[in-house]
Order: C-alpha cells, then sequence, then structure tokens
C-alpha cells in the first residue's frame, strides 16, 4: 500500500450466475448484493453479466482495502454510467472504479483511497 491507495482485481465467469438463476436462487443472490443493485441488474433482458460484474466488483473493493468487510456492506450503484461504491462500516475510503464484461467474463478494477478525513 502507497500512502494509503492499494488496487484490487477480479475476474469472475458470467456462467457461475448464469447458472444459478434468479428467481430460483433469491436467498444467493440476496446474501451478495442489495436490493437496489438486484433491481438494477434485472432491468436488463440478461442480468447474469451485470451480476457476475457486481460480484467481481465488490471482490475487487475487499482486495483492495486492509478491513476484512461482508459483500452487503459493500453498496455499488451507478451515476451517468459510471459505478460508485460507498461501504457500509464508516470506513473512510474513496474508490475509482472500471467494471467491464464481454460474453463469458466480467472484471472489475477498484483502487482505494484511505480518506483521513
Amino acid at each position: 500500500m502507497l500512502n494509503g491507495m492499494n488496487i484490487g482485481i477480479d475476474i469472475i465467469n458470467v456462467e457461475r450466475f448464469e447458472k444459478k438463476h434468479y428467481e430460483e436462487n433469491k436467498m444467493f443472490y440476496k446474501k451478495i448484493f442489495n436490493e437496489s443493485e438486484i433491481k438494477y441488474c434485472l432491468k436488463y433482458k440478461n442480468p447474469y453479466p451485470y451480476f457476475a460484474a457486481k460480484f467481481a466488483l465488490k471482490e475487487a473493493v475487499k482486495k483492495s482495502i486492509k478491513e476484512n468487510i461482508d459483500m452487503l456492506d459493500i453498496q455499488s450503484s451507478h451515476k451517468t454510467s459510471k459505478p460508485i461504491i460507498k461501504i457500509k462500516n464508516k470506513l473512510n475510503y474513496d474508490f475509482f472504479v472500471s467494471l467491464s464484461h464481454e460474453k463469458e467474463f466480467a472484471v472489475a478494477v477498484v483502487i482505494s483511497f484511505e480518506n483521513n478525513r
């Protein structure tokens, strides 16, 4: 970690989510994603690349910070198509995020900065 800055990256095969249809596995999804994240993904005809990307994002966040947090403590949203991350537990971090998904894979890169306010 350099002056409170760190990076996390994660890649996931979209098929892992395609095999777990939302309607048949709601409890699985609710252990990982908050309601607004689920709603965001389900608005797409094929929600599974979006679920995979959000999962990769949460894993990348976990890798980029020193605290061990739960997936549900990481909240992602979008502002003008750019992902935004907030952490519930009042941890002071700011993030730069990049997500991508293409056919089989979703990938996320997160740069975190400790915010010493």
